[in-house]
């Protein structure tokens, strides 16, 4: 290999390198804490949520749905100024029984991902 053989190897080697490293991190949002957790009993009549996912999420084009033991839904109001990767809401007037959180989160990839949270509220 003569020299600038070896020069315009080693150019398109570091070029690839970083058109690899500039493109987007590709995941999809998992979730890797809540409160309150699967199966879980809480207390009291209110709760405060948060789930905090591995990678950042739009939260405004995220959504959290309490299902209440009646089985009646309700939207929940996300709560603003929490870090990038996590969902924050309020519970209030909870009675006891089972109930499940259904979330929906939108990653910055562009990814929609969902789940359920079951958990009871005991005495």
């Amino acid at each position: 290999m003569r020299g600038r053989d070896i020069v315009l190897a080693i150019g398109g080697a570091a070029a690839a390198i970083w058109i690899e490293g500039a493109r987007p991190a590709q995941a999809h949002a998992v979730l890797s804490e809540s409160t309150p957790r699967e199966a879980q009993i809480v207390f009291g009549p209110d709760l405060d949520v948060e789930l905090r996912f591995n990678c950042r999420i739009d939260a405004r084009r995220s959504r959290l749905l309490l299902i209440s033991p009646d089985m009646h839904g309700t939207m929940l109001p996300l709560l603003e100024g929490g870090a990038a990767d996590e969902l924050r809401a309020g519970l209030h007037d909870l009675r006891r029984g089972a109930y499940r959180l259904h979330w929906q989160v939108l990653s910055v990839d562009g990814h929609i991902t969902r789940g359920d949270i079951s958990f009871r509220v005991g005495r």
